[in-house]
């Protein structure tokens, strides 16, 4: 073995030897309870012994071992994150951007799990989040809606997000589709239009009822009364599979019917895309003969369309982000809201949408 072998060998070599608890005691010439207090920022350590156990902590590299602080405390700097379909879902899995952000500032780190919706494997991920001592746990849903998860075999704390369990057992943090509703119909009102139709979302999702019932609320703050004539569903079937778009379909209908909306609510901004189409196809021009608002803020679509969409924003990060502070301010002890927290769903302002005079405007000139 040549000289600068034997020189390079020690320092490979310890890069693999990790570095113990004893070890770091051993060179600080102190206890391996002293070095586990500074490790774990107990503020009763002298500050002459904190910095010089930490500045070998430092110099050794040395790492905590998680498994054996998890044995002590009874549980893990671990949060269990279970889902139906969110984790391969576009844009829904902001929910997940927005738990990362808050667990990485408590010093915390995800179990992410996806349980395509069956019974079976969330009882198995369940389990997994108790084997591994998860301090808490996060049960996210890819759309707005009521979820019986029995007795799960879990015993830390839960929070709901998109869903609310129906016997009200756990907190739960939803968007507020009442309120999007509402803030949908109450722009195109102001802009003055009369004549408003809805291509919504499946009539079997909770959401499209709310959005539904803020559309109404707009309208009668506004001394209108919403047509139910110019309403259509937008998509139709079983909600998470099954279901179809049928959207272009109902939008013509509408659109070549007798008094035609000069604007029309739609469900989400892929329903807002096929309206679009059959707009096109009728040929009418979008704003000048008829304004289209989406729901959801989807860049792909929003960002891609001409003219752009004037949409309203589904709080994804935010619901995660909140969902996560109530998690661990229950991990922490303390209490949780009574009732669901509602996050604001806001209004985004683009080129999709004009005052109805403006189409007046447009006919004229084409005639």
């Amino acid at each position: 073995m040549s000289t600068m072998s034997k020189t390079l060998l020690p320092d490979a070599v310890s890069l693999f030897v990790m570095t113990t608890l004893k070890d770091v005691a051993k060179r600080a010439g102190v206890s391996a309870k002293t070095v586990s207090r500074v490790v774990n920022r107990d503020p009763l350590v002298a500050e002459v012994t904190r910095a010089a156990v930490q500045r070998l902590v430092d110099e050794l590299n040395y790492v905590p071992n998680a498994a054996a602080q998890q044995m002590r405390t009874q549980s893990s700097r671990t949060v269990g994150f279970l889902t139906d379909v969110i984790a391969t879902t576009p844009y829904s899995v902001d929910i997940i951007r927005g738990v990362q952000e808050e667990l990485r500032a408590e010093g915390r780190s995800m179990m992410i799990a996806n349980s395509g919706g069956a019974p079976e494997q969330e009882a198995e991920y369940w389990r997994m989040f108790r084997a591994q001592r998860a301090a808490g746990a996060i049960y996210a849903t890819m759309y707005h809606r009521p979820v019986d998860l029995g007795e799960i075999d879990f015993a830390g704390p839960l929070v709901l997000v998109n869903c609310y369990d129906r016997k009200h057992r756990y907190p739960a943090v939803l968007p507020d589709d009442l309120a999007g509703g509402c803030t949908q119909a109450k722009y195109l009102i102001e802009l003055g239009h009369r004549r408003i139709g809805l291509v919504s979302l499946n009539p079997v999702i909770r959401a499209a009822d709310l959005r539904r019932d803020g559309i109404t609320k707009a309208h009668k703050q506004s001394g209108l009364s919403f047509n139910d004539a110019l309403a259509r569903p937008g998509m139709v079937g079983r909600p998470g599979g099954g279901e179809r778009l049928v959207a272009y379909e109902a939008a013509r209908e509408l659109l070549t019917g007798r008094n035609r909306p000069t604007a029309i609510i739609c469900g989400h901004d892929q329903i807002a895309l096929q309206v679009m189409a059959a707009a096109a196809d009728c040929g009418l021009s979008v704003p000048g003969d008829l304004s289209i608002v989406g729901f959801d803020d989807q860049p792909t679509i929003t960002d891609a369309l001409r003219p752009a969409l004037t949409t309203v924003a589904l709080p994804y990060y935010q619901m995660g982000r909140a969902a996560t502070l109530i998690l661990n301010t229950l991990i922490a002890g303390g209490d949780a809201p009574l009732k669901p927290l509602l996050v604001p769903c806001p209004l985004v302002i683009r080129q999709s949408c004009c005052p109805p005079e403006t189409t007046s405007r447009a006919r004229r000139r084409r005639n």
